[in-house]
């Protein structure tokens, strides 16, 4: 059976489960809702075909037809992800098996491609010290990932490099702290030296898209705001274009993300300025934010700044197979770092194990705390 068979048998038994009186209630206020969200979808690809062709003739949607000329600097492509997972809490003491791996190809989509593993530990992490261990977690996967970049940075091989997740991370910056900022930005810079450099963002919850047009725009705001984030708008217009046949890649053009936010500011004082834009390689594809970083202000060199789009926008398409939502050096560095939560349970379990006493007092404390 394979794992997502094996997790939808998990969800079935425990709705199973559930007192029928409970589920009564619960099944009928569901198909309710239901009823709810398909009207509010409905709204939305409604009004995101009124705002297609406008945002279309702005020239701010183009199709991949365009990016034939765009020449890629190599074929060397570079992944690089990061996986953690939280288990523990007995006596305020948490653990965290944590792990990055770096995804290289020497010569494009069809050579062999090496691994290399960095961090792959198991972090204790004290509750009474910090009341968020998952943030603190969240901050040491992300500084292995920073050694990981600032590794491939000190090489003297150009290359694609693709990492999973938005350039400006973490989003809870107290955790992070200024010093967590500089080491991250220090690792980028290092690598933007030689190489094109990109992140890859899955589920957007951002709006920078939405802000832009709003403050360009301010006529078709009103719709705007209708839709939760970028990637809710994006899709609906990217599904648009595709009702009359259209099945190739699409992408939008770039905003400027780095006055957004006081965290985006800090990287800009810290020399790393972030451009992003949204591609959907094909019909059946998840739409990507792509986020740029750039040692320069967009504002200052507009050109270069739609070359290197571009060249992301190739890049990601190129390193894409049909039927894969993801660059193929994101979606290997992403299985080979994956720690899955069952996983992370049997080491949890292996530490108490080995750790339990054999004062039966102790054993018995133990077993009431895990």
């Amino acid at each position: 059976m394979k794992y997502d068979e094996i997790r939808e048998a998990k969800r079935r038994i425990e709705f199973d489960l559930t007192e029928p009186e409970t589920l009564v209630n619960l099944v009928q206020d569901a198909r309710l809702k239901g009823e709810k969200v398909r009207n509010d979808l409905s709204d939305l690809k409604r009004i995101a075909g009124d705002l297609r062709s406008f945002i279309e003739s702005r020239g701010l949607l183009f199709k991949g037809e365009s990016l034939r000329d765009i020449k890629i600097p190599t074929k060397r492509g570079v992944g690089i992800d990061g996986s953690f997972q939280l288990v523990g809490g007995a006596g305020g003491k948490w653990f965290a098996p944590i792990s990055v791996a770096r995804i290289s190809f020497e010569d494009g989509p069809m050579s062999s491609p090496k691994v290399d593993i960095f961090g792959a530990s198991i972090y204790e992490i004290d509750e009474t010290e910090d009341p968020k261990p998952n943030n603190v977690a969240s901050v040491i996967m992300l500084s292995a990932e920073v050694k990981a970049i600032f590794d491939w940075g000190t090489q003297p091989k150009a290359a694609i490099v693709m990492i999973d997740g938005p350039i400006v991370d973490p989003p809870v910056f107290s955790y992070g702290g200024q010093e967590y900022v500089s080491e991250r930005c220090e690792a980028i810079k290092k690598c933007m030296k030689k190489d094109l450099f990109f992140g890859c963002v899955k589920r957007s919850r951002d709006s920078f898209f939405i802000e832009d047009l709003t403050k360009s725009e301010p006529s078709i705001s009103g719709r705007l705001t209708r839709f939760p984030s970028d990637q809710y708008l994006v899709a609906y217009l990217f599904a648009d274009l595709r009702d009359s046949g259209f099945a190739g890649a699409l992408f939008t053009d770039w905003v400027d993300a780095s006055p957004t936010s006081s965290l985006y500011k800090a990287y800009s004082e810290c020399g790393v300025y972030v451009v992003c834009f949204f591609v959907q390689r094909e019909v059946n594809s998840q739409v990507l934010r792509v986020d740029i970083p750039l040692e320069f202000s967009p504002e200052k060199d507009s050109a270069r700044v739609d070359l290197i789009t571009r060249q992301a926008a190739r890049s990601v398409v190129d390193w894409t197979f049909p039927g894969q939502d993801y660059p193929l050096p994101i979606f290997l560095a992403h299985g080979k770092c994956n720690i899955r939560e069952g996983c992370a349970e049997v080491l949890y379990n292996e530490i108490m194990t080995r750790g339990m006493t054999t004062d039966p007092r102790n054993q018995a404390i133990m077993s009431q705390l895990r």
